[in-house]
């Protein structure tokens, strides 16, 4: 496998490994997921983005996205990227879009300020994919080692990132990983969100 930096051209790729990890058939509207997780990582700080891509058939079948500074990238996304992401979704209640209700959990989401996690030696976030299919082969930690690497060399301390509560795979992985929870959301009294850190 050939690990390198994301390119725009890599936004399809990307937002199909999203869907077949996260919805039960595609279903996703491309635009308003490449909106929420994809397009601002890849345009603003390809730099600090990679991709697992085979070397037969150059598709992407795995993925990691940062921002540098969680912060900066929060106030970026709801000036720029957020109003694009609602407008996209009102385009499609007009149009009667089949599958409105599974993409309206696009608009949802907490803000890294709401949670209270004090980001001085945890600033980067990332998101991280592989298609089921090469799962558990080591990409995962190879990905992962390249992304922590370059947050080095750039001095940034360390990095946090949200996953299902539920997530017993991912939640393993990462504790392999050394990364340390800060902090749980919940639902209806019952644990949502799980945000790990780990300092570099």
């Amino acid at each position: 496998m050939i690990i390198r930096e994301s390119r725009q051209t890599d936004e399809h790729d990307i937002a199909e490994v999203i869907m077949a990890c996260h919805w039960e058939s595609p279903v996703a509207d491309h635009e308003l997921l490449a909106l929420r997780w994809i397009r601002q990582f890849i345009v603003t700080e390809p730099q600090n983005c990679y991709v697992l891509e085979h070397p037969d058939t150059r598709k992407v079948v795995g993925y990691i996205v940062c921002a540098t500074d969680t912060i900066a990238y929060e106030s970026e996304f709801d000036k720029t990227y957020f109003p694009k992401l609602k407008s996209r979704f009102d385009e499609l209640e007009a149009q009667a879009f089949e599958y409105l209700e599974e993409n309206r959990k696009l608009l949802l989401f907490t803000r890294i300020h709401e949670t209270g996690i004090n980001l001085a030696n945890y600033p980067a976030h990332l998101h991280i994919n592989i298609l089921p299919a090469y799962q558990r082969s080591g990409y995962g930690s190879m990905l992962l080692s390249a992304y922590e690497e370059n947050l080095r060399k750039r001095r940034v301390p360390g990095y946090h990132l949200g996953t299902a509560a539920g997530n017993t795979k991912g939640l393993s992985f990462y504790n392999k990983h050394s990364l340390d929870l800060l902090h749980t959301t919940y639902e209806d009294g019952k644990p949502a969100i799980s945000i790990l850190g780990k300092r570099l």
